[in-house]
């Protein structure tokens, strides 16, 4: 990663925290009651071979290892700007001056850069798919009987549920794109007014 990069990444983060300085600091809250300790989550029970058997099908037709690896590897793509911001917000936390504090983010661009890529590692290993994959026959098997997964395998493998599944993605892209195109003038709008409201404000007290 280059330090043009690390600054862009950086900058997010602070840019969040110094725009929060010229705000008033509230005063904190009075704690909370503890809350009463939440009873343990049953264990699920145990897969059947029968079952384990019948999600692996549908695993292996539905692509999700493939899919669970390029989900991970899209997700490594915005790993800079979450760990800056969760960096940030740990320095702002710790109980040292505003001047340490600075000196700490002065000195964080190659730790940054190594915890990144140390970051980049895990999310991309592929034994984090492996684990996740793992997971799923416990959630499948809660939500679906051996007979409703041989349905769903037979579906999948069925030239409906074969286009289905090469089409779905494209389906999701197309109604993620119609929800933005519907709220994002709306925002637009509202970011605007905001700002044109505190530019008059402030060209107004200077007159």
């Amino acid at each position: 990663m280059t330090k043009t990069q690390i600054a862009a990444a950086l900058s997010i983060a602070i840019g969040s925290l110094a725009s929060s300085a010229f705000a008033q600091t509230p005063t904190a809250p009075a704690p909370a009651p503890a809350a009463p300790a939440a009873a343990p989550a049953a264990a699920p029970a145990p897969v059947t071979a029968a079952q384990r058997t019948a999600i692996k099908e549908l695993l292996d037709t539905t692509k999700t290892r493939d899919n669970l690896a390029r989900t991970f590897q899209a997700m490594s793509a915005s790993l800079p700007q979450q760990m800056a911001q969760a960096m940030n917000a740990r320095i702002e936390q710790a109980a040292i001056s505003p001047e340490q504090k600075q000196k700490v983010r002065e000195s964080m661009n190659q730790p940054f850069t190594e915890a990144v890529k140390e970051g980049t590692s895990i999310v991309t290993d592929p034994k984090l798919v492996d684990q996740a994959v793992d997971k799923l026959y416990p959630i499948y098997a809660k939500h679906f009987t051996l007979d409703e997964l041989k349905q769903l395998n037979a579906f999948y493998k069925s030239p409906l549920g074969s286009k289905s599944l090469n089409e779905m993605p494209q389906i999701i892209n197309e109604t993620m794109q119609t929800g933005v195109s519907l709220f994002q003038p709306k925002l637009a709008a509202l970011i605007d007014k905001t700002v044109k409201t505190q530019i008059d404000t402030v060209t107004a007290a200077k007159k």
